[in-house]
């Protein structure tokens, strides 16, 4: 264990999924932390992330596996596929109510759907 931990402790108060740019003032720390977190932890902080009690944090290990080890946690992915916790996802002005199963089929089908487009 690593004991404290600045970016996992302000995951906790995070309560919403973000993108780069959520809009109407809302704060983009998730998209924030997400790339803080892929630059200081590996595949197996994501993994023990990814079975945590709170959704955001769930969500987070499942967007950074995603991103960094999606071969290899190709069944860790497809095992929250059903994963009925609510969670708020902000992406530029919409607002939607999503599962964070319903994140991970968005993860699936395309694991930077929250990066920029150009």
């Amino acid at each position: 264990p690593r004991g404290f931990d600045p970016a996992m402790n302000k995951l906790l108060t995070v309560k919403w999924i973000s993108n780069h740019n959520p809009g109407f003032g809302v704060s983009n720390e998730f998209y924030k932390l997400s790339k803080e977190l892929l630059q200081t932890h590996d595949a197996s902080d994501f993994k023990r992330m990814a079975c945590q009690r709170n959704a955001i944090v769930r969500a987070m290990g499942l967007l950074c596996l995603a991103q960094t080890d999606r071969d290899h946690s190709f069944l860790l992915l497809l095992s929250h596929w059903k994963d009925r916790e609510p969670v708020a996802l902000h992406e530029g002005c919409i607002v939607s109510k999503i599962t964070v199963g319903e994140f991970v089929q968005r993860l699936l089908a395309d694991p930077y759907f929250l990066d920029p487009r150009e």
